[in-house]
């Protein structure tokens, strides 16, 4: 929310909108929020939850994200957050994003960021957690796809994140079978990748932390 600097002349759209947190957390600030996602029960789930919040200026579509279903520089804020892994053509979806966005807006997008140590463990476990999940990237990585995307970054803010396991497997719809194997794939972790991810056994309980980055772009 800070990042995104949101203002009430702002006309939103939030680019895979997932169960919608973002969009719903920006409708009080806002003029007006467009959120698109290309799985349909996500799209049913965030109306439902909008609906129960009191949202009313927020908009869910099913949409393809390579294509989205709006006018060039419709938009002076664009929001894109915990998406940009699924896609398998990152740069194709941001293009997308920066024509939609309109000259002198910003586009914000927030990732987990991964660390030569953490890449393939990480993304492995994303894989593992969620069948659609790409690729996290390094943070030379995504400025790399911002750079061939015509998109240049103006600010940038990183921080970690710390979660329990078993919300972060429930918030995917993780099968119980998967959960077991996942969780044992974690404790099978090499040291090193465990200490920087500061991976935690406490009875049941497990917990983990990672580093996110938020990038302020604009075109």
């Amino acid at each position: 929310m800070a990042f995104a600097r949101p203002t009430a002349h702002d006309t939103v759209l939030d680019v895979g909108t997932g169960a919608g947190e973002v969009a719903i957390a920006l409708a009080e600030t806002v003029k007006s929020i467009e959120a698109v996602d290309d799985r349909p029960e996500i799209v049913e789930e965030a109306r439902r939850l909008s609906v129960s919040m009191g949202a009313g200026n927020v908009t869910f579509t099913r949409g393809d994200l390579y294509s989205l279903p709006f006018d060039a520089a419709a938009f002076n804020l664009v929001v894109c957050r915990d998406a940009l892994h699924r896609f398998p053509e990152p740069v194709a979806a941001l293009k997308e994003m920066a024509r939609v966005l309109s000259r002198g807006g910003r586009l914000v997008v927030s990732e987990i960021v991964v660390s030569d140590l953490l890449d393939r463990h990480l993304n492995e476990l994303a894989k593992l957690r969620e069948p659609a999940h790409r690729r996290y990237y390094r943070k030379p990585e995504y400025e790399e796809l911002f750079d061939k995307a015509g998109l240049t970054v103006t600010d940038r803010a990183e921080g970690r994140r710390t979660v329990d396991l078993a919300y972060w497997l429930e918030s995917a719809a993780v099968s119980s079978a998967r959960r077991g194997l996942i969780r044992s794939r974690m404790q099978e972790l090499p040291v090193k990748v465990q200490a920087a991810i500061d991976l935690a056994f406490s009875d049941r309980m497990v917990s983990f932390t990672f580093d996110v980055v938020a990038y302020r772009l604009e075109k």
